[in-house]
């Protein structure tokens, strides 16, 4: 097919543009800015339309990208020829892909054509837009075109894209079941079941180890209990006996305690008593304190009568020999009195004398008390007598006893209260062997039912184990088939690809020879690596030379024209050189839109 001419309303930045084909190169050099590639974006899109507009994505669509500024009509005209004829698409584009409109007319009657339809791009060229991006459409930087499904179907030629995608689908699909199958398996740990299922079965022997020790133990306790019982009985025929023995015993501790009670009323009464006579013996000498305190004063005022009386005599004395001396009657009376008052001071100083010579009688009034006491003290003596020949009793009594028992009456009640501790403790022990027994019992039908469970969940992963495995290696089986199917498929693009581009490489002087796998991607031969290892020229040239290749053995019954977008950008002198003339070279066969922004680009 070639293109004639095409009339731009509005696309991008061109506007009301007009252009026209020749049959070989259509050489267009530009500077940038210009609008080359808008054109390119043009003529493709008068074949397979314009995709949808994303709001959501934010990445620019080519609907969004080429929305002319000016409010023309987006979209425009070319005209094509082809096998069936010289035809003219127009094509406006719309918000929606729903909303763009398509026309096609016969371009030599001007008449409305149905020879194409919408999908005017797929019928004349029988591929797809990601088949003609990657092969017709050299876009700028995007040399490196995807080889889709669809591109091997057609390289095979007896299948279609469906099928080769169908085996990418299948492969696919084998992955991901073989993902979950694997995801399924690390869920299974049949170790961890047996392991698991072994402790419990262990834990359950334990468990019916122990509820064996509980029945010996119950029984042991009952045993004991039994024989304690027993002795019981036997101690049981001398409880009378030491009943009353008890009585005879508890009627003497009450007889001694009430001489006891006595005898301290009694003691009691002796220390009043002692009180009372200590109180009358302390009174009895603060008398004769007194007493003597008295007669000493006494004989001090007696003595003052004494001197008093001499000095009386005296001045008498000397009054009475005045007298004589002088005779005179004044002292005669003197003398007189003198005399008399020794008279009386002396009379005076015999009778206090004789008086406070004699001591005041004290009665001895506290013999009475003291006789009780002395009473009392002999009420004593005879109370511990008798209570001495009571504890005595006590004595006899207990000897009868352990005579009569072979034990003391405290060793009786200790061989009782031992017997009695026994048994509770037995009974205790008992009451705890039957608490265990029971919680064992349940911990036991516990552990055998969810051993059953182990049991049951080990066959079961073990089946489930077996059976993915099978289907896991059901799917490797199928998965290596599909691959070696796929690898014997391959052969039959790689090799037309690879011997196509073996043709057009050749003419360019590198040292890497390049080999293709199944995906038809570039290898380096010599170490297979990718061809990333390559310089950014040297892969520009491998990857124009796979598209000359791909588009020869693709398009046989439609020859595509061809859109070229300033592909060049990387190459040096030399290998742009070669590129251009296997641009010339390609132009006898097909028609060729050189676009470029540098004349030493130019064709």
């Amino acid at each position: 097919m070639k293109l004639i001419s095409c009339h731009i309303d509005a696309f991008g930045k061109l506007n009301n543009v007009d252009v026209k084909f020749n049959e070989n190169i259509n050489s267009i050099c530009e500077e940038n800015g210009y609008g080359k590639t808008t054109l390119a974006m043009f003529i493709k899109a008068m074949f397979f339309g314009l995709g949808a507009g994303s709001r959501k994505n934010q990445k620019l669509t080519d609907r969004t990208k080429y929305q002319p500024l000016s409010q023309g009509n987006y979209g425009g005209s070319l005209t094509f020829e082809t096998e069936k004829g010289r035809f003219k698409v127009l094509r406006n584009f719309k918000k929606s892909v729903t909303l763009d409109e398509f026309e096609l007319y016969n371009a030599e009657t001007n008449m409305p054509s149905k020879a194409y339809s919408e999908d005017l791009g797929e019928e004349i060229f029988a591929v797809g837009r990601e088949t003609f991006d990657s092969t017709i459409f050299f876009g700028q930087n995007e040399l490196a075109g995807e080889v889709n499904d669809g591109i091997k179907a057609t390289l095979v030629g007896n299948i279609s894209s469906d099928d080769m995608g169908a085996y990418s689908t299948a492969i696919k699909k084998l992955k991901e079941k073989k993902l979950e199958l694997n995801r399924e398996l690390k869920t299974i740990n049949l170790e961890y079941d047996r392991r698991n299922l072994k402790e419990n079965k262990l834990r359950q022997e334990n468990l019916k180890e122990k509820i064996n020790i509980s029945n010996d133990d119950i029984k042991v306790c009952e045993e004991n209990i039994l024989k304690i019982n027993e002795n019981k009985e036997n101690l049981k025929s001398l409880q009378n006996k030491l009943e009353d023995f008890r009585s005879e015993k508890k009627a003497l501790e009450i007889l001694i305690d009430d001489k006891n009670r006595e005898l301290e009323s009694l003691r009691e009464n002796i220390e009043k008593q002692k009180l009372i006579v200590e109180q009358k013996n302390y009174n009895k000498k603060q008398k004769i304190q007194e007493n003597n305190e008295k007669i000493n004063k006494n004989k001090k005022k007696n003595n003052y009568f004494l001197i008093f009386s001499i000095i009386m005599l005296i001045l008498s004395i000397i009054s009475i020999g005045v007298y004589f001396a002088v005779n005179n009657i004044i002292l005669m009376v003197i003398f007189a009195i003198f005399l008399v008052s020794f008279g009386i001071l002396f009379t005076l100083y015999f009778v206090k004398r004789n008086k406070n010579g004699t001591d005041e009688f004290i009665e001895n009034d506290n013999l009475v008390e003291e006789e009780q006491l002395k009473n009392l003290k002999k009420d004593e003596v005879l109370k511990l007598g008798e209570i001495k020949d009571k504890e005595q009793d006590l004595q006899k009594l207990n000897r009868q006893f352990q005579n009569e028992f072979g034990l003391t009456e405290r060793e009786f009640i200790e061989r009782l209260e031992h017997n009695d501790n026994i048994l509770k403790r037995y009974e205790s022990q008992k009451v705890t062997s039957e608490t265990n027994l029971k919680h064992y019992q349940e911990e036991f039908e516990k552990v055998e039912s969810y051993v059953q469970e182990l049991e049951d969940k080990l066959i079961e992963d073990m089946e489930k184990f077996s059976k993915l495995t099978k289907n896991l290696e059901l799917i490797e089986k199928t998965e290596d088939f599909l691959q070696i199917s796929s690898e014997n498929l391959s052969k039959r693009y790689v090799e037309p690809v690879q011997k196509k581009f073996d043709e057009f490489y050749k003419k360019f002087f590198v040292n890497d020879k390049i080999v293709f796998n199944t995906n038809l991607n570039s290898l380096i031969e010599q170490s297979l690596q990718e061809d990333g290892y390559l310089s950014a020229g040297t892969l520009d040239l491998v990857n124009i030379c796979k598209r000359f290749a791909l588009i020869d053995l693709l398009y046989k019954k439609e020859k595509p024209f061809i859109i070229l977008d300033d592909p060049f950008i990387n190459l040096d002198d030399k290998n742009l050189k070669v590129a251009k003339e296997i641009v010339m070279e390609e132009a006898k066969k097909y028609q060729i839109i050189f676009l470029t922004c540098h004349s030493s680009r130019h064709l």
